[in-house]
């Protein structure tokens, strides 16, 4: 048995996929990663994996707003989606305000390692906004590899352990820890 962690967009997915192989005891434990594209997709897929593999899922989307009524009101009709599917025990729902990316632009040095170019003032502030739109930008002044896919490359070599100090991943950590120490007797979350 394992755990899942569903995704929307590749950015994301790789992200996800390299923050649990550089925790030190969450690499070890079976977690997989899913990426899909749009909000819909992820809830579908979800609700897939908590039906037919009965196994614990987390939610980890981009919210696409900063308004947190309008993250209330997503949140809440994706964890009412999930709840259909198994209890909520079960899974957990992250929207990541505005998107998923932005949490590369929490850790400079890291961004930098992972652009071709080094952002300007004005661009590290929008990536606090918009990260998807200003990575694409830094990407095409470089006039490397069309984002996404340079991004996702230099991703699948980084460390981006840094990153777990972010608030917002809090509750996935807990989650993922709790989960796998329950199908593993013998270890502490």
């Amino acid at each position: 048995m394992s755990a899942f962690i569903v995704t929307s967009g590749l950015v994301a997915g790789w992200l996800m996929k390299r923050l649990v192989d550089g925790h030190p005891r969450l690499r070890d434990r079976a977690i997989q990663v899913r990426a899909d594209e749009g909000r819909g997709g992820t809830v579908s897929t979800a609700r897939s994996i908590l039906a037919l593999r009965r196994v614990p899922v987390a939610v980890v989307a981009d919210a696409d707003t900063l308004s947190p009524a309008m993250m209330a009101e997503q949140g809440g009709l994706m964890e009412y989606l999930l709840g259909d599917a198994a209890p909520s025990g079960e899974w957990r729902v992250l929207l990541i305000a505005p998107e998923v990316a932005v949490l590369l632009f929490r850790d400079e040095s890291l961004l930098r390692s992972l652009v071709p170019v080094s952002p300007s003032f004005e661009q590290l502030i929008r990536g606090r906004y918009e990260p998807n739109r200003v990575l694409a930008e830094l990407f095409a002044q470089a006039g490397a590899q069309p984002f996404p896919d340079a991004l996702i490359e230099r991703l699948k070599q980084a460390d981006v352990s840094s990153l777990w100090v972010a608030p917002e991943l809090r509750p996935l950590e807990e989650f993922l820890l709790e989960k796998s120490a329950a199908q593993q007797p013998g270890t502490a979350p």
